[in-house]
């Protein structure tokens, strides 16, 4: 299921994704902070949802907000909060893709319960911050070898 350095360089960058191609992945952290404090539009978290395959209910709850601000916020930025959490899982599912090696081996993943997770799939976890870092550390560990 692992991705081979071949397949890598194909994959997108989530970060120039969701921000409407105002960073990408190697973008200054502090350029990065400064947009999420102004905030990200629903253009680009819908854009990211797209790419992803995930409807607005999920990226919603990903992201710890409702559909409802999704769908009214077309032209308003999102709050910090809202773009903080958009970046983090844009940056995320960077590294799940790159090890999964497509966006649909990501997403099963996300999708199927773990006992790293107490038997609950990681997207249940996505929504935090605790959840994202224990998903991270689990790629991380899968790419040194441990087991998922």
């Amino acid at each position: 299921m692992r991705t081979t350095n071949q397949n890598r360089g194909q994959n997108p960058d989530f970060i120039a994704v969701v921000t409407c191609g105002k960073l990408t992945i190697r973008s200054n952290p502090l350029a990065e902070i400064e947009i999420a404090q102004t905030g990200l539009t629903t253009a680009g978290l819908r854009a990211f949802a797209n790419l992803m395959g995930w409807n607005v209910s999920d990226i919603a709850k990903a992201t710890g907000t409702t559909e409802r601000t999704l769908i009214r916020n077309k032209e308003k930025p999102l709050n910090k909060q809202i773009s903080e959490h958009a970046l983090e899982i844009a940056r995320l599912s960077g590294g799940g893709v790159a090890y999964f090696g497509d966006v649909k081996c990501w997403s099963q993943w996300l999708d199927t319960p773990h006992m790293q997770f107490d038997n609950h799939p990681p997207r249940a976890m996505i929504n935090t911050i605790r959840g994202r870092e224990l998903i991270h550390r689990i790629i991380t560990g899968l790419q040194y070898g441990f087991t998922a």
